[in-house]
């Protein structure tokens, strides 16, 4: 690792140190310190700026989730209004909400993402104790009946795979743990750079976890890329399925990346449909 890596390694983990102890600015329908949830699973969305897509995202969880479970909005928003939609939102139907601190990481979506990540499994799994736990992208929802622990029956995480290199590990759009796993090996869900091979976010469980397993031995969701509409912008006219089209990803929720106008008429109209006819 060159100087310049290795000041920069030196960085990131200071700076996640600072915000690790910092305290959440709200919490919402959830004791941290105390409640316990050791035979359910807690399902983890990081919201991003879009409070309608999670609303989207709890009513489908609700529909289709047969675990028990409880599910977690980390407000990671950096539109305020957006904050206090879905706090609203969390009051007035007993969801579980934290709003996260000042995220440090503004200036990469991959470390920003990671550090909610991170800051979630500290302050909210690791006092649980959950027995299996899971984070999902605000913009994934089911589309049939999932049984988590039905994943985690013969093996203990699920989720996309990501190769680089010689390098593996679970995308951060949808990962479920066995806790007692992460409990026993650790959790970090920061990029890293093992052999000159990025690793994005969910990529530092390579050296807690995956390192630890041979790939051939898990099952990994199948993965599927649909068009929305015409047009080949993958954020703006694609629709990403996994595990056999049980799970839609809408991509770009949040629109960090250009959108063309209609792209959340066509995803309201989507998730109506899926609702009603299922």
């Amino acid at each position: 690792m060159t100087i310049k890596r290795l000041l920069y390694r030196l960085a990131v983990r200071g700076l996640e140190f600072i915000t690790l102890r910092m305290r959440p600015k709200k919490v919402i329908a959830l004791d941290l310190s105390s409640q316990q949830a050791n035979n359910g699973v807690d399902l983890v969305t990081i919201a991003f700026n879009n409070a309608n897509l999670v609303i989207y995202q709890h009513k489908f969880l609700n529909k289709f989730i047969t675990d028990k479970f409880t599910h977690i909005i980390a407000d990671n928003s950096t539109n305020q209004d957006t904050r206090k939609q879905l706090q609203q939102y969390c009051s007035q139907n007993g969801i579980s909400y934290i709003s996260l601190p000042k995220n440090r990481f503004s200036w990469s979506g991959s470390y920003n993402h990671a550090m909610a990540l991170n800051y979630v499994y500290k302050h909210v799994i690791d006092k649980r104790k959950p027995l299996a736990f899971g984070y999902i992208d605000h913009d994934l929802f089911p589309t049939q009946r999932i049984s988590v622990l039905k994943y985690l029956s013969q093996q203990p995480f699920y989720g996309p795979l990501r190769l680089r290199g010689q390098c593996w590990y679970l995308s951060a759009i949808m990962c479920f743990f066995l806790y007692q796993e992460t409990h026993r090996r650790g959790a970090d869900f920061m990029p890293v750079t093992p052999y000159s091979h990025y690793l994005d976010s969910g990529g530092g469980n390579w050296y807690k976890i995956f390192k630890y397993y041979d790939k051939s031995d898990i099952t990994f969701p199948t993965e599927e890329i649909l068009p929305l509409r015409e047009g080949g912008s993958r954020h703006s006219d694609s629709l990403e399925y996994f595990d056999n089209r049980r799970w839609l990803h809408t991509i770009n929720g949040s629109c960090w990346a250009p959108v063309a106008n209609g792209k959340e008429t066509l995803i309201k109209q989507l998730l109506d449909n899926i609702l009603l006819n299922d």
